[in-house]
């Protein structure tokens, strides 16, 4: 009967720790998805801010009519 305590303890322990490992791999997935979609959001920021810089630069050199420099 010792022996099954003994087993039935360790087993207990097992499983806990398992169940520790895959909240841990959960946590794991939504931190990579958290900092997917944050890298996805700077890429439209960087992209905006390129084109913010792109259109200052045709400011500046007057390749844009009057209408267009009005736009901006």
């Amino acid at each position: 009967a010792a022996d099954d305590a003994a087993g039935l303890s360790i087993s207990e322990k097992m499983r806990g720790q398992i169940r520790g490992l895959a909240q841990a791999q959960r946590n794991t997935q939504d931190g990579v998805s958290l900092v997917q979609t944050a890298e996805g959001a700077l890429n439209t920021v960087h992209s905006m801010l390129q084109r913010v810089r792109e259109l200052a630069v045709q400011y500046k050199n007057g390749t844009l009519s009057s209408t267009n420099q009005s736009a901006i």
